[in-house]
């Protein structure tokens, strides 16, 4: 029996016959407070208009996160599904949700990507919710001075995260500010809880204690502004090819480099460093040869021709603990915040890239001529049709 309480055994008919039958539920539409907020997410995080691609990268497309949201000053929750466009409440709850202001909760499910990478997938988990809080920040987040989020509110979200085999990572405050979006539902039920399988509850025993939940304000600077523009077009490439010309390439680097000075400490995280290597003569270091590069990016092919990469490194610290260190973890998801400046800079200026998640960290680390830790990767080109190929998870494709 592990520390969980869950018994390992095998796989049994009764366990493979049906899948799970949620609780009777009852729909009706978003009421239109609520409706505008979790627009304002969806346009942060969530799906794209009349497609599957969301607002947010993730590695393997896992998005390794659930959002909670609470009406101000009512210790009630509600789980939004960002994927089915539903929030999902207690029935006898439902008073409580025409109000126009709500307090939620991004919810580290670390699961979802370990499933897919192993405990490799916890790096992965925490530099997603990077990208999650900088997209958030820029467009689901409303400065409320003096205002505290109630102990019942906080400790329910934290109550309920944990039931999920997860933490809260951030928190922020969202009013009626926008249109509200159409097609969401709401779903009543009974009970909003999502019991973990045998299978996920054998993680909890792994997890290192999660750091302290991130509390979101609106970036209320030039540069957040300009970003916030970057939201809709944000995309990454599944092929790069060369750039023809370095037009425009470094006054796009020179914004990365400066911005990620001016934000990344809003979150009370370290500022990552960041390193260029590129094939256009002026434009940061040589990039090595593309033989040096096949191994860098674990022969990820489709990458191979593109014009600039970009290293993103800082210094972990705490590596010697026998659990990662809540310092770690926030230089990790610092790392994804400045990579996801990267790609919103990128959108702006119409120039095409992706993340690299699959690379070899020592190399890097070496080509920077650095003992910090490479935490991300962006690559910068001219995209081509094809799909990126996921190496780092036991197989198959992944579209971001």
């Amino acid at each position: 029996m592990s520390s969980t309480g869950t018994t390992a055994r095998a796989i049994r008919w009764s366990d493979i016959s049906r899948p799970r039958i949620p609780p009777a539920s009852r729909y009706s539409r978003v009421p239109a407070g609520l409706a505008a907020a979790v627009a304002r997410l969806e346009n942060a995080i969530g799906r794209r208009p009349g497609s599957a691609k969301r607002g947010a990268p993730s590695a393997g497309a896992c998005y390794p996160y659930e959002v909670l949201v609470a009406p101000l000053g009512v210790p009630v929750c509600g789980v939004v599904d960002l994927q089915q466009r539903k929030v999902v409440i207690r029935s006898a709850e439902r008073a409580h949700w025409d109000g126009d202001a709500f307090a939620y909760f991004l919810i580290g499910r670390p699961w979802l990507s370990m499933r897919k990478y192993g405990r490799r997938g916890y790096f992965y988990h925490l530099l997603d919710a990077g990208h999650a809080l900088l997209n958030l920040s820029l467009a689901a987040a409303d400065s409320a001075p003096g205002f505290r989020l109630e102990t019942q509110i906080t400790e329910l979200a934290a109550e309920h995260a944990s039931a999920r085999a997860g933490a809260v990572l951030a928190a922020g405050v969202i009013d009626r500010t926008t249109t509200a979006a159409p097609g969401w539902m709401l779903q009543e039920t009974v009970d909003t809880r999502m019991p973990l399988s045998d299978v996920e509850s054998l993680i909890t025993e792994l997890l290192p204690p999660a750091p302290q939940p991130v509390r979101l304000h609106r970036l209320e600077t030039p540069e957040a502004g300009e970003l916030a523009g970057g939201l809709a077009s944000r995309r990454s490439a599944s092929a790069l090819a060369g750039m023809p010309d370095a037009d425009g390439l470094g006054e796009v680097l020179g914004r990365i480099e400066e911005y990620r000075h001016r934000l990344v400490p809003a979150f009370g995280m370290p500022v990552p460093q960041i390193k260029v290597f590129s094939r256009h003569p002026g434009i940061g270091g040589e990039l090595p040869s593309t033989k040096w590069l096949a191994e860098a990016v674990l022969g990820q092919s489709d990458l191979l021709n593109a014009s600039t990469f970009v290293a993103i490194h800082a210094q972990v610290r705490d590596k010697g603990l026998v659990a990662l260190s809540s310092e770690a973890q926030r230089t990790i998801m610092a790392g994804g915040v400045t990579g996801e400046i990267g790609y919103l800079v990128c959108a702006l200026s119409g120039v095409d890239m992706t993340g690299v998640g699959g690379y070899d960290p020592a190399m890097w680390a070496r080509l920077c001529d650095t003992e910090d830790d490479v935490l991300f990767v962006l690559a910068i080109g001219q995209e081509l049709p094809g799909e990126k190929a996921d190496v780092t998870s036991t197989g198959g494709n992944h579209i971001q």
